[in-house]
């Protein structure tokens, strides 16, 4: 079966019971000079691993070499100086997700964090590079939240908590631009499917920024912190598009792209902030690859066939 970059979610819902049809990854922009774009592909031997490329998809650099029989490396983001990768690496079974960190060209690969009574996905780095924020899942609470850990693997700090009664499964954060605030995706949380929410960087001030009808998933700042972007209908079988909205939760939210039969995903700001890449999957999910359109949802081009999961990253 081919690997999707949603397949270490579905592994982690079926330990926990949820019934999602999807979940995306997403990927922190800090503003600066555009660099180069990473992405997951199972081009080679079947398993996610991480490449880069220049922004048009020219000079493609493969970071990590995982066998399947070794594992998947996936969920990349980059620092905010670009000179880091924090990524996730798994076993074959998804039973071990680990939280690693790598020079962005793929040399000094170590362990951040491991502890395999928890699933650690969707690392990120705080601005100033000290801290990356994560999602950990337990499966025997049935239930996951957002930690971080400080970037020498020390400092261990839950910034939400497991809501075991609710089976709330909190995924996917990102720190703002100025490190004040943290964009995450949640499950269940106040009754609601699928949102995106908002929440000081300590996890003070919890609030809903989209939509329930929305089922939005995937946020990205942009690099000025006005807006994020994001997927939608994360579980249900209507086709995903790309949104924007404003950050702060005034106005509507808009939509980006209108891919058809199509399903587009995983929304990343380029760091000058006049693009945005993105994942198009076709209908049945068979094929992947990733566009670049202008921040106002015009002109998209592929750029890269058989990829997924961009993460846009500044120029060092």
């Amino acid at each position: 079966m081919r690997l999707t970059r949603w397949t270490p979610l579905l592994s982690v819902f079926f330990l926990l019971g949820a019934l999602v049809v999807r979940a995306t990854p997403a990927g922190a922009t800090f503003p600066g000079t555009d660099g180069r774009i990473a992405f997951g592909s199972d081009r080679y031997g079947g398993t996610g691993n991480i490449f880069t490329m220049k922004p048009d998809g020219s000079d493609v650099h493969q970071l990590t070499f995982l066998t399947a029989a070794e594992g998947h490396a996936l969920f990349e983001n980059w620092s905010a100086d670009g000179t880091r990768l924090v990524f996730e690496e798994a076993n074959p079974d998804f039973s071990l997700e680990q939280i690693f960190v790598m020079n962005a060209d793929g040399s000094n690969q170590h362990l951040l964090l491991s502890d395999p009574a928890y699933h650690d996905l969707f690392p990120s780095f705080s601005p100033d590079g000290s801290r990356v924020a994560f999602s950990r899942c337990r499966p025997d609470f049935e239930a996951c939240a957002i930690y971080s850990v400080k970037s020498d693997g020390q400092g261990l700090t839950a910034i939400t908590h497991f809501d075991v009664r609710h089976n709330v499964l909190d995924f996917q954060p990102e720190y703002s631009p100025n490190g004040k605030a943290i964009a995450f995706f949640s499950f269940n949380r106040g009754g609601v499917i699928a949102a995106i929410y908002l929440m000081g960087a300590h996890g003070s001030n919890v609030r809903q920024l989209t939509p329930a009808s929305l089922q939005a998933g995937a946020p990205d700042w942009s690099p000025d912190g006005s807006r994020i972007v994001f997927d939608t209908n994360c579980c249900n079988p209507q086709h995903s598009a790309i949104w924007t909205m404003r950050a702060d939760g005034t106005g509507l939210p808009e939509q980006l792209t209108f891919p058809g039969d199509d399903h587009d995903f995983v929304p990343a700001y380029a760091p000058a902030g006049d693009k945005i890449a993105f994942e198009r999957d076709s209908p049945d999910f068979s094929t992947s690859s990733i566009l670049v359109m202008n921040a106002d949802g015009s002109n998209p081009l592929p750029i890269q066939a058989d990829a997924f999961n961009p993460a846009w990253g500044p120029a060092p």
